[in-house]
C-alpha cells in the first residue's frame, strides 16, 4: 500500500499514524501504551496504542519499526522520526532538503523536489514518498585520495 501524506521529520521522537489511516490498514491489534504524546506546543494527547513490526518500504528497502496511533485527524497519514531514520541508516539534511541511506551496494538520493523545481535532480527522477524524488548515486567517492606530497 502507498501511504501519501507521509512526513520524515528527523526531530520526531516517535513515528505516528493518524488513527483514520490505522482504520484504512483494517483497524489491526495496536499494543497499550500508557504514555502520553506531548507536542512542541505543550499540548498532550493520549495515544491510542502501538502498531508493531509496520514494514515500511522506501526505494526497494524495507525496514520494520513500531508506530504509535494517535486520534486525527492529522495534517498527515504516517510522520516518520528518528526510529524510523536510525533503521534506514540515512542521512538527512533539513536544509538541503535530502535523504540518503545504503541500499544494495549503492546509495540510494532522495530531493524533495519543491525545494529543487529547476534543477537536473528533480526533473529525471522516479515520484517517491510524499514530495521527495529519489536518485541512485554510487557509493564510490568521485573525490580521489589526498596524495601525502601536496
Amino acid at each position: 500500500m502507498v501511504m501519501a501524506g507521509t512526513i520524515i521529520d528527523e526531530g520526531a521522537y516517535v513515528n505516528i499514524l493518524s488513527s483514520i489511516s490505522w482504520k484504512v490498514l483494517g483497524s489491526p491489534s495496536l499494543f497499550p501504551e500508557m504514555r502520553n504524546l506531548t507536542g512542541f506546543d505543550k499540548g498532550t494527547s493520549r495515544p491510542l496504542g502501538i502498531l508493531p513490526n509496520v514494514p515500511i518500504t522506501l526505494r526497494g528497502k524495507t525496514v520494520h519499526i513500531n508506530v504509535m496511533v494517535v486520534q486525527g485527524p492529522l495534517d498527515y497519514n504516517l510522520l516518520l522520526g528518528r526510529d524510523y531514520i536510525y533503521c534506514m541508516r540515512a542521512i538527512v539534511s533539513s536544509l538541503f532538503r535530502v535523504m540518503c541511506f545504503p541500499h544494495e551496494g549503492r546509495v540510494v538520493k532522495l530531493v524533495d523536489q519543491l525545494s529543487f523545481p529547476g534543477s537536473h535532480i528533480s526533473n529525471s527522477c522516479t515520484p517517491s514518498l510524499s514530495g521527495l524524488f529519489m536518485q541512485g548515486m554510487s557509493h564510490r567517492s568521485p573525490v580521489r585520495p589526498l596524495d601525502k606530497r601536496e
